[in-house]
């Protein structure tokens, strides 16, 4: 949620008791909209974040790291100018407004003291920050604003800094006073207007999310003109408004940050925000935004990484796709092997019927039960007998295309299957994890394929290619055991992937104690059935689709599992494959997924020889229908 007025009031009194009089050590412009001030205070340094984004303006202390350009941005170098070393002396709000001003003493080359303050306007789009010095001139702002842009204000160099206009609305002091004498705090112009829009319009500072908590604790119909309000809604309304004002001005507020699912922020505010899954109270508001943001733009990146691995795999299945497109028709074309031989055979049979420069030839076919009459093309520059001969080395190269192309064929499918199931595993990653886990496995399998079949170029150097052959081996059985040494020297590659800890996969347990594990992706997924699991242990796995692999341990002395342990561990193979299961259906039904899942015990499970990992072949197994749950309690 953007700042509001209030918020920006309890803000600016927050950061003015803990830094007024405490020195700006170190600014950073890590990007665009964004600056870091590194404060020394009695307590140790402070790491103030400022953003000016239109989508994400803030100011709050942090924590948080970015990496800095190596040339900082001519705004940040201004400000180093003007306030690096300087003392902080007050940091105020005027009137509830969505600014924040930072005064500050320095000392200029003539070895004079001036003021000066730095003013963030966090206005969403219109959000900027400007350098103003004691005159009230600007020296400086990082987004210019002249007449072209704005008729109302200019927020240029040498310009005289005005304040935004101002709202003729009710503050909170004098909101209370009104309350104090037993009136309602609206203005009459909002008095037919629903009392939602009526109470933001009325009293500054306010935001929607604020007059929703408090129409909610009032017990109102948000929808209701004011002056159709009953007494007892009136008084409901002025006891909670009393309530709201009254934290304000006396700083009993409990600020809040609501999350919603896995720990994703949904909103912030000074105030102890209701009707939310999950609210958690802060000891200050720098705190909330600044958890607020950070959980905001982990899932930015997290879907991000997400979107970067899809691209990749993406594109991997697209040219898949197309090798198997071209190795079909080449198969296709193969099939026409037979045909060719017949009608060269036919040629020679009936070669005394081939006159010099004839084009075609109509005969009998003598392959033909009811011997039905063909006709044949000819090349007519060739005789009877190189005609065949043509006819014959079409046969002998689609013969060997049609058996290359089979086994084309069958690598492509494999690879188009694998690249599936690695989209199915990127699209059910939830958490960290999960994402870091897939992005290990394309950097290994895809990343690692694609730049091993880079050739290597010469570009003149003749030392480049000594004892090697065109495709870049070693052409000498020398060179092959000097590299074979040579490695064994090296000792075991440092980027081969460890093993992964049985921590490091989905765990949950079912509701009757049965314990199980989920791969979060394919190499997981390989390891997870042919290294973690016992053979007694039960395996499950979506029908005929790419998906994650789910090991259901097995109780000792037990023949089978209890029926819902069955159930809960495949409606969890069923959840972390769904993504497959709704790009079959076309997004068509997504609501309530059904999913079949087959089941077997892990010794039926073998691995497909030379095949990339997670792919598998599996034999006397069960099958069940179940819904596409989610795991409780799933690590």
């Amino acid at each position: 949620m953007p700042l509001d007025g209030i918020t920006c009031k309890l803000l600016a009194d927050e950061l003015n008791n803990d830094l007024q009089g405490t020195r700006i050590d170190k600014i950073f412009q890590p990007d665009k909209y964004t600056l870091f001030f590194h404060i020394r205070t009695s307590s140790g340094n402070k790491k103030l974040l400022i953003s000016y984004d239109p989508t994400s303006q803030r100011v709050h202390f942090t924590d948080t790291n970015r990496e800095n350009p190596m040339m900082p941005p001519s705004f940040c170098m201004l400000l180093r100018k003007h306030m690096q070393g300087a003392k902080i002396s007050d940091i105020t709000c005027p009137d509830y407004e969505r600014i924040i001003e930072i005064s500050f003493l320095t000392i200029d080359e003539l070895h004079d003291t001036k003021s000066m303050r730095l003013i963030i306007e966090l206005m969403g789009r219109y959000s900027n920050l400007i350098l103003v010095n004691s005159q009230n001139r600007i020296i400086d702002s990082a987004i210019h604003v002249d007449f072209s842009i704005s008729r109302v204000r200019e927020v240029m160099p040498a310009r005289t800094y005005e304040y935004p206009p101002s709202q003729d609305k009710f503050n909170i002091e004098k909101t209370l006073e009104i309350l104090k004498d037993d009136k309602l705090p609206i203005m009459e112009s909002e008095l037919g207007r629903p009392i939602n829009k009526a109470l933001l319009n009325s009293i500054k500072g306010l935001s929607p999310l604020l007059v929703n908590q408090i129409i909610d604790a009032s017990g109102l119909d948000d929808k209701v003109p004011a002056k159709n309000l009953s007494e007892d809604e009136i008084s409901s309304l002025k006891k909670e408004l009393t309530r709201f004002c009254s934290s304000v001005a006396d700083k009993t507020y409990r600020p809040s940050v609501a999350f919603a699912g896995k720990n994703e922020a949904q909103d912030y505010s000074f105030c102890e925000l209701k009707g939310y899954e999950d609210v958690k109270v802060r000891s200050s508001i720098s705190e909330v935004i600044d958890e607020y943001y950070v959980s905001k733009l982990s899932n930015i990146d997290f879907e991000n990484k997400r979107s970067s691995l899809l691209s990749i795999v993406n594109n991997a299945l697209v040219h898949a796709t197309k090798k198997y497109e071209i190795h079909k028709e080449d198969y296709d074309e193969g099939q026409m092997a037979e045909e060719y031989k017949q009608k060269g055979d036919i040629i020679l049979c009936y070669a005394y019927m081939i006159k010099d420069k004839d084009d075609h030839i109509i005969c009998k076919n003598i392959y033909d039960e009811l011997e039905r009459d063909i006709n044949i093309a000819l090349n007519p520059a060739l005789n009877a007998s190189d005609n065949a001969q043509e006819y014959f080395k079409r046969f002998r190269k689609a013969k060997r295309k049609a058996e290359l192309s089979k086994e084309y064929i069958k690598d492509d499918k494999l690879a188009i299957d694998y690249l599936r199931s690695l989209k199915t595993a990127i699209n059910a990653a939830t958490t960290r994890e999960d994402i870091e886990a897939c992005e290990d496995e394309v950097r290994s399998e895809i990343v690692k394929e694609s730049s091993a079949k880079k050739v290597i170029v010469n570009n003149g150097d003749p030392n480049k290619t000594v004892g090697r052959s065109k495709s870049g081996k070693a052409s000498s059985r020398a060179l092959r055991n000097a590299a074979k040494i040579a490695a064994a020297k090296k000792g075991p590659s440092k980027n081969k992937t460890k093993t992964e800890r049985p921590s490091s996969y989905r765990r949950f347990f079912t509701s009757d104690g049965y314990e199980c594990f989920c791969g979060r992706n394919n190499i997981q997924n390989d390891r997870l059935t042919f290294g973690v699991a016992e053979k007694d242990d039960w395996w499950f796995h979506i029908k005929d689709m790419p998906g994650t692999h789910v090991i259901l341990k097995s109780h000792p002395g037990e023949e089978f599992p209890s029926d819902a342990a069955v159930i809960e561990a495949a409606q969890a193979a069923a959840f972390y494959s769904r993504s497959t299961v709704i790009e079959e259906h076309q997004g068509q039904g997504t609501g309530n997924i059904k999913v079949e899942i087959d089941y077997c015990p892990v010794s039926h499970v073998k691995k497909i020889p030379k095949s990339k990992p997670g792919m598998v072949i599996y034999e006397q197994y069960y099958s069940i229908v179940v819904d596409a749950v989610e795991p409780k309690s799933c690590s």
